[in-house]
């Protein structure tokens, strides 16, 4: 806390010409970087890099580790759950092509170890005495996802260009980055493909070639692998073929796949004619990172980690955290339930009357878009969401879910104006990256409530203290 005041003071008694030039070489830096995200119309913008590192300390981050790594595991047994248990099924709606896809791979694969990839997006207090408690999951992002590239570039640039200032004012302020998340993928994949059989790794990065919007880090980890002796290659999923039996990508054979899309996507191609055998070969090898069980990123997966009837299926830590850390989440839909606080409802009836207890979101959107925030809109408003929510267009797309509410973090961050540094509170979350070797994290911040890159956020640099 003490750290983290003298750092605002540090900012604040910066002259304005110190200051412009500070937050210039921020910005040419991420420029530089290609920490970039491009628009739905394919307008490239560099996206803002907040002058102040949030600080964790490293207690903290190892309980955040801890709890970030079993929740991993947890996502990794909702394929095989999928598989056998009717009422998982029923919360995590699939189309029925999609379904097909999942069976026909899940079976193949049978038991052999599902590894996911995931980013964890909380709502995380670093400062507060009570931050253990207002430590609370979102939702989970689990193929191909983003920040991987960013968070890095983010702490080596504040780490570069920030600290050294901050330090002219706090000679001993003492921090460091986490772990990269590029490194922690790498030892991941590695991992895998020792598990499979096939210790080469030479690694194939899928992503549709041509599409416009989001951010574009896969390239970047390409470059991350070969400089590390890693071979890797970036490639459309139509490019991988089937060569005697085994997949490559062009000349190179492939041995892991870590792809962007979701089997949505995949069927997509397939409907416009596209070939996907490498693919589907490589999900029926476990080839491929994220595997399936990645596409169980519903919002509606934390229904099942919330539902007493299911807990069993998880083990007694597992339990634990999702009691202390998952927001309470139910699809929208004519059903008796249980409230947050465990009492029997009528779910919709219940939905209605507490309106500034919920979030609504869709099932099975990303990038911030559709969320309704209960207390911030009148009821009337509320039940025309409730009323979208169950448009027939709305079920097709995986449906809606209503989420218990918390209050978003709320920061102050340094900002330049004509007169100087003065001070700007914005809503902050965490995206948590967490393995067995350790653990990364992607800071965002926004004056809006739904912060996303997307939603004309910008991106916070995690930095440790002793």
């Amino acid at each position: 806390m003490q750290a983290s005041q003298a750092i605002v003071d540090a900012f604040l008694a910066l002259s304005t010409d110190e200051a412009r030039e500070l937050f210039a070489r921020i910005h040419d830096a991420a420029s530089a970087a290609e920490i970039t995200y491009q628009d739905d119309d394919g307008v490239t913008q560099v996206v803002p890099i907040l002058a102040r590192p949030r600080i964790v300390r490293r207690e903290r981050e190892a309980y955040f580790h801890r709890v970030c790594f079993d929740l991993d595991r947890a996502i990794e047994r909702l394929a095989p759950l999928y598989l056998h248990d009717d009422r998982v099924r029923a919360l995590l709606p699939f189309t029925e092509r999609e379904d097909r896809w999942l069976r026909d791979v899940l079976v193949a694969v049978g038991d052999q170890p599902q590894t996911v990839i995931a980013r964890l997006d909380a709502n995380a207090d670093f400062t507060n005495e009570e931050w253990d408690r207002q430590f609370h999951f979102f939702e989970t992002n689990t193929v191909g996802v983003g920040g991987m590239y960013y968070a890095p570039k983010v702490a080596e640039i504040l780490t570069e260009i920030v600290l050294p200032v901050l330090r002219r004012r706090v000679p001993d302020l003492a921090l460091e980055p986490q772990l990269d998340p590029r490194k922690l993928l790498l030892d991941r994949l590695v991992v895998h493909a020792n598990r499979i059989g096939r210790p080469r790794a030479s690694t194939a990065f899928v992503q549709e070639a041509g599409l416009v919007g989001g951010p574009n880090e896969m390239p970047h980890l390409v470059t991350y692998f070969l400089e590390h002796s890693l071979l890797a290659v970036l490639v459309d999923p139509r490019e991988l073929v089937i060569r005697d039996g085994d997949l490559f990508a062009g000349d190179l054979p492939i041995d892991i796949v870590y792809r962007e899309g979701e089997i949505g996507m995949f069927i997509g191609m397939e409907d416009e004619g596209g070939d996907l055998a490498g693919l589907k070969l490589a999900f029926v090898r476990n080839q491929v990172v994220s595997s399936f069980a990645g596409d169980f990123d519903h919002k509606s997966t934390f229904e099942v980690l919330t539902t007493p009837e299911l807990a069993s299926h998880f083990t007694q830590a597992q339990q634990q955290i999702f009691h202390r850390h998952v927001l309470w989440t139910r699809m929208l839909r004519e059903t008796r339930t249980t409230n947050p606080e465990g009492e029997d409802i009528d779910l919709l009836p219940w939905l209605r009357r507490n309106k500034d207890r919920l979030v609504l979101k869709p099932n099975r959107s990303f990038g911030g878009w559709g969320i309704v925030v209960g207390p911030h809109v009148d009821l009337a408003q509320w039940d025309d969401a409730l009323a979208a929510a169950f448009a027939p267009e709305a079920v097709e797309l995986g449906g809606w879910v209503a989420q218990q509410y918390v209050d978003v973090r709320v920061e102050e961050f340094p900002v330049l104006g004509e007169s100087g540094v003065s001070l700007e509170e914005m809503y902050v979350v965490c995206g948590f990256f967490a393995t067995d070797r350790g653990l990364a994290t992607l800071g965002r911040a926004s004056k809006r409530r739904v912060v996303n890159v997307g939603q004309k956020g910008g991106l916070t640099g995690i930095l440790v203290s002793p």
